[in-house]
């Protein structure tokens, strides 16, 4: 089947489901378009930040817009038509409904939770508990962090947002949340150091860090292992040509381990030295000791598996190093 008419026959599929699907109203946006209309421009820009990383008021590719609203409330569920044209050649119609299904799910869900109804009420104490910090890569969110709150280190950010909801059945583990609009910081009126250190708080109660010295204590590890921060941790060194892994008991943006406060100068106190940092992807962290591997070897391993993984699960193309005597972490230039 031709793209065109996959397209075609994608919305009319749609059509038809309509009441299974639970929307209330389809558009199709075809690549090209513009708009003269302050909404829909909003829209075809958000897009393109979404899909593309890219800053246009003419949309890149083909969309379909699910609308549903539940009294003032509008959730818009977007879905690029050419990345769905490539599971269905690759896979399935099946493929292709299990997709749109798990997103509209998603998308009721949050909807449900009224998330957005709470952080509209601009009240702080409602909102503190669920405050955490999560990674990502800075150049591919630069443009959608214009308007939030977030803290950038080296090729990375992290960003403050609220947790909607945390599901883990031990097969899947679904997080739901939504970054913190500058807008709401002011409207709270507290400082933001405080705003952060709260975060960070309740991102490490939710998480604690793990190290993990071989690949297989990482699958479905008992919640005590490589607790190496906690009271009487029988991790008491690291050997100069150990590997470690640093996480988190979630595993999920796991990365935010390292930026604990205490972890980097405890992992230096383990290994009697500097050591090198690889931020592996967003769940996780890998660890050298300086002297042990030339840095450029490590920065190479890194690029092999940034191109072999998903890009959304990219944290940095960058080696770090910390150094004990001034007790910090800086970006290499390699």
């Amino acid at each position: 089947m031709a793209y065109k008419e996959f397209v075609s026959e994608l919305q009319k599929k749609i059509e038809e489901k309509k009441q299974e699907l639970g929307y209330n109203k389809m558009v199709f946006i075809e690549d090209g378009a513009t708009s003269t209309d302050e909404k829909e421009l909003s829209i075809i820009r958000e897009t393109n930040i979404k899909y593309h990383k890219t800053e246009s008021d003419v949309l890149i590719g083909d969309y379909i817009i699910l609308y549903q609203y539940e009294g003032q409330r509008e959730q818009m569920c977007r879905f690029d038509c050419g990345q769905l044209y490539q599971k269905y050649e690759n896979d399935s119609w099946e493929a292709v409904w299990e997709q749109i299904l798990s997103s509209i799910d998603s998308s009721r869900k949050f909807m449900e939770l009224g998330i957005i109804d709470l952080i509209e009420k601009n009240e702080y104490d409602l909102l503190k508990d669920k405050l955490f910090i999560r990674p990502l890569n800075f150049n591919d969110h630069r443009y959608e962090l214009k308007n939030h709150i977030y803290r950038r280190v080296g090729d990375m950010v992290l960003v403050l947002y609220i947790l909607a909801s945390d599901e883990n059945d031990g097969k899947r583990h679904d997080v739901m949340s939504i970054k913190i609009p500058k807008s709401s910081m002011q409207a709270w009126g507290i400082a933001e150091e405080e705003v952060w250190e709260n975060a960070l708080s309740n991102t490490y109660i939710m998480a604690p860090p793990r190290i993990y010295l071989n690949a297989m204590d990482i699958v479905n590890p008992p919640y005590h292992r490589g607790a190496f921060m906690a009271l009487n941790s029988d991790i008491t060194s690291l050997a100069p040509n150990a590997v470690p892994t640093v996480t988190t008991t979630a595993q999920i943006n796991g990365a935010i381990a390292m930026f604990y406060p205490g972890v980097m100068k405890r992992i230096a106190e383990l290994f009697g030295d500097d050591y090198y940092i690889a931020f592996t992807g967003t769940s996780e962290a890998r660890l050298h000791k300086k002297g042990t591997i030339q840095p450029r070897n490590i920065l190479m391993r890194i690029k092999q598996m940034n191109k072999a993984f998903d890009p959304s699960e990219v944290l940095s193309n960058k080696v770090y190093l910390y150094e004990t005597a001034n007790q910090e972490m800086r970006q290499l230039e390699l």
